[in-house]
């Protein structure tokens, strides 16, 4: 093992996934190889290899979009949200700040996008995971407001997920 137990786990994470997205290549299967590239854009983002998880999480995204497969879309959305934002904190400051504001306008455009799809999510809980997720990537681009907003959106399912238990476990009145 290497000096860095934590840089080993990271390699051996990027060569699982570089052969679970050979194997879906392999495969032909579309929804296995959005899977296998959106795994592959996890790793390099962990690597801080960001231009290589953009590239990968748009491929994966084009694949999912083809499937008509919501779930798949909203993580890659979300995925490049983040990774955008990303970027431009790497590019923060001097002569990249307009590079920087792309990069930040390209994060709410994926956040956006993302939040739009998601209420087509045939899962509350997911969807809420969404929110949420997307709720702390507008907040850390300063966009306080869309992060309540989505907040909101997240509390009003939790508490409509709430009711309809609620709702199963009670006795009925006689």
């Amino acid at each position: 093992m290497s000096a860095n137990p934590q840089a080993e786990l990271l390699r051996q994470a990027l060569r699982d996934a570089s052969v679970a997205l050979d194997a879906a290549e392999a495969s032909g299967e579309p929804a296995a190889l959005s899977q296998a590239l959106a795994q592959m854009s996890r790793c390099h983002r962990r690597f801080g290899s960001l231009a290589e998880a953009v590239w990968y999480a748009e491929h994966g995204l084009q694949i999912a979009r083809g499937l008509s497969a919501v779930d798949a879309s909203v993580d890659a959305l979300c995925e490049l949200g983040e990774l955008a934002l990303e970027q431009a904190v790497a590019l923060d400051g001097g002569d990249e700040a307009r590079g920087a504001h792309h990069l930040q306008d390209a994060a709410r455009d994926h956040g956006f996008e993302a939040a739009r799809m998601a209420l087509h999510s045939a899962d509350p809980q997911w969807e809420i995971t969404v929110l949420l997720r997307l709720s702390d990537l507008f907040d850390k681009l300063g966009d306080h407001d869309d992060a309540i907003v989505l907040q909101c959106r997240a509390a009003g399912l939790m508490t409509r997920q709430a009711i309809r238990a609620s709702e199963v476990v009670a006795p009925s009145p006689p």
